[in-house]
C-alpha cells in the first residue's frame, strides 16, 4: 500500500490528493499492509494526529491604552464622519485625534 507525504507531516492517501495538495514535493512511502505493521509505521510517523502547540506569548503583555479626552473627541468625530461617507474628512480627523494621543502619551 502507498501513502504519499511532503515530508511535513501531511499525509495523503491518493496520488490525486498529493498532486493537488503537495504538487512538486509529494513523496511515495510504501506502507505495510498487516494490522500489527500498519499501525507501527502510522503510530511511529504520527499518521493523521495532530500536533498541538500552544500559541506563540507575546513579548509583551497587550494593554488597553487610553485616549486622552481630546483625542477621543476627535476619532469620536471621524467616526461618525465616517458613516456619512465622507472618508477624506474622516482621515483628516483621525489622523489629527491620533497626533493629538501621540503627543499625549510622550509627555
Amino acid at each position: 500500500m502507498k501513502l504519499y507525504t511532503n515530508n511535513r507531516g501531511d499525509w495523503v492517501g491518493t496520488q490525486v490528493q498529493a498532486r493537488k495538495q503537495f504538487r512538486n514535493e509529494m513523496r511515495i512511502i510504501e506502507v505495510p499492509v498487516d494490522k500489527t505493521n500498519l499501525m507501527a509505521f502510522l503510530n511511529d510517523n504520527k499518521v493523521g494526529s495532530f500536533l498541538v502547540q500552544e500559541p506563540p506569548k507575546p513579548d509583551v503583555e497587550p494593554s488597553a491604552e487610553i485616549l486622552s479626552p481630546m483625542a477621543t473627541s476627535w476619532v469620536s468625530w471621524a467616526s461618525e464622519t465616517l458613516n456619512r461617507g465622507d472618508i477624506s474628512e474622516a482621515k483628516a480627523m483621525l489622523k489629527k485625534g491620533l497626533t493629538i494621543q501621540n503627543e499625549w502619551v510622550r509627555s
